[in-house]
């Protein structure tokens, strides 16, 4: 009985390690591309807070911020009730999301 109580625990054990280094990790998918990888990308990553606002964070600078730090914009179209994408740089816009925001 001792032997089958000291075997239980150790498959327990286990299996509690096996599950804390499997989900050590982050995966990374773009829902634009459809692009997966296990690094963090080079681009700013999607995250929400725990009130579920979106924020920014860029793995190179170790820096988050509220608004895409690139040259998109996400901006809310008050006529249509939805998003739409602005690029600061070339005075773009588009309602479908840039692949760089896709993370």
């Amino acid at each position: 009985m001792q032997l089958n109580m000291r075997l239980i625990g150790a498959i327990i054990g286990f299996a509690l390690a096996t599950l804390s280094i499997t989900h050590a990790a982050d995966f990374f998918y773009n829902d634009v591309s459809g692009a997966t990888q296990w690094e963090e990308p080079d681009l700013p990553v999607a995250y929400q807070d725990e009130e579920g606002r979106k924020y920014w964070h860029d793995g190179k600078s170790g820096e988050a911020t509220w608004e895409y730090p690139g040259s998109w914009n996400e901006v809310q179209s008050e006529e249509h009730g939805q998003p739409y994408f602005f690029n600061k740089e070339t005075q773009a816009s588009q309602w479908e999301r840039p692949e760089p925001m896709g993370w």
